[in-house]
């Protein structure tokens, strides 16, 4: 009498040990967790009772925990077209950056602190980079293009002390390498390659800080505080070439009748002097 066949069961019997399925393809084998001589077990590689997925070559991946950080990349890593930290990737931004954040202390929503160490040669270092290189079509209009665009918008019933749009400051900190020169904000001129050259070029405009038509607030376009200290020159403006047009000079007030103030006629430089109810000119 012949033996039961269990339903589904392969003519022969089957075989319940992983080695005899050697003559299985890869891909066939890979949920068996056995793979004969052609890469890692799937048993090594999904290392989930150790919260570990690994790659062909035996590296961890991905690593899970249930403390922060919940998913750790290792390595480098490569995200499709589009990502969203705190919301929903968008079709029209690379990089969406929207998370919840509550808490009493600082709060930073995008933290740029990178460590990094130039060990020979020569070349630039940047905490943040970027070019937007954007192809305008015949019909299309942008109607603002940017580089780096930011508002800061504080609501709500608390207290604001300063609010600032823009806030950067360049520093040395251990360093006993040669002088450098130290720029604050530099403005470059502007980039052009075979375009048409734009009708006006600003360096810097800044718009009406007094427009308000309610309320009583101060307006300074352009505040600079005075400069102190240092054993060289002053100046809080110096406008032009190596002889300036316009020069004011700061760090502390000057002798009596004479004035902080330097314009240029012709070529040469001259200080403005008080002599009684007029004007007269001193050369620099």
């Amino acid at each position: 009498m012949g033996r039961l066949k269990l339903l589904g069961e392969q003519e022969g019997g089957g075989a319940d040990d992983h080695s005899a399925l050697s003559n299985l393809d890869y891909d066939l084998s890979g949920h068996t967790g056995f793979v004969p001589s052609q890469g890692e077990a799937l048993i090594d590689i999904l290392r989930l009772n150790q919260n570990i997925i690994r790659d062909s070559g035996g590296n961890d991946r991905i690593t899970l925990s249930t403390a922060s950080p919940h998913i750790t990349l290792s390595d480098e890593v490569r995200v499709g077209t589009r990502l969203g930290v705190g919301a929903a990737p968008q079709t029209d931004v690379g990089l969406s950056v929207a998370p919840p954040m509550e808490r009493s202390g600082n709060i930073t929503v995008l933290g740029c602190n990178p460590t990094v160490r130039m060990t020979g040669g020569s070349g630039n270092i940047y905490a943040m980079q970027g070019m937007a290189t954007a192809q305008v079509y015949s019909g299309a209009t942008a109607l603002l293009m940017a580089g780096l665009y930011f508002t800061a918008v504080g609501n709500s019933s608390g207290t604001i002390q300063d609010l600032y749009g823009l806030w950067v400051r360049a520093g040395l900190s251990s360093y006993s390498g040669s002088a450098p020169t130290l720029w604050e904000a530099k403005l470059r001129s502007p980039l052009l390659f075979f375009s048409t050259y734009p009708s006006t070029v600003y360096g810097l405009e800044i718009d009406d800080q007094g427009y308000y038509t309610t309320g009583t607030h101060n307006a300074i376009g352009l505040k600079i505080a005075d400069q102190t200290e240092t054993s060289g020159n002053k100046y809080l403006i110096e406008a032009g070439p190596s002889t300036p047009y316009l020069r004011l000079v700061g760090g502390g007030d000057p002798p009596t009748n004479k004035s902080n103030l330097y314009l240029k006629f012709g070529s040469t430089l001259y200080r403005v002097i008080k002599s009684g109810s007029y004007m007269t000119l001193e050369v620099a």
